[in-house]
């Protein structure tokens, strides 16, 4: 999901990308502000009280960040207008470490027409694996 994020931001400000593949991943800066030249993006806040350990004992991450939709949160948009490639969203619908629908979808509709596509698994989780790979419901995430 980081990884998401790092690639988005490098489809915003490197003229040299062309094409860029999203999976489960957010579309505003999270944990850490992002800085770029005289560029810097603050991050939406995280509330660690709002995580949620599952029957099985793991954690549910899913409601743990502020609502992006919030206009006091615009500023920690990554800035996709300025994206020059094709972008691919692909997202799980059953991610429970983030709403990565919504946030494809937020950042879809400030992009250019044409210049993206979202492929949406339903019961699909965070970790979307090459095809015919053993599903993993359940991941441990080191940190």
């Amino acid at each position: 999901s980081k990884g998401a994020e790092v690639a988005l931001a490098m489809a915003t400000f490197l003229p040299q990308v062309v094409a860029t593949v999203w999976i489960n991943g957010t579309s505003f800066l999270y944990g850490n502000p992002l800085v770029y030249k005289d560029l810097r993006i603050p991050p939406i806040p995280y509330y660690i009280e709002r995580v949620i350990f599952t029957e099985v004992g793991a954690l549910d991450n899913s409601a743990i960040f502020a609502d992006p939709r919030d206009p006091a949160y615009s500023a920690s948009a990554i800035p996709v207008e300025k994206v020059r490639g094709k972008v691919l969203f692909v997202v799980g619908e059953a991610d429970r470490s983030l709403n990565s629908k919504l946030f494809a979808e937020l950042a879809m509709a400030r992009m250019p027409p044409g210049s993206c596509r979202l492929l949406s698994y339903p019961g699909a989780g965070h970790l979307i694996e090459p095809p015919c790979s053993p599903l993993c419901s359940t991941s441990s995430i080191r940190g």
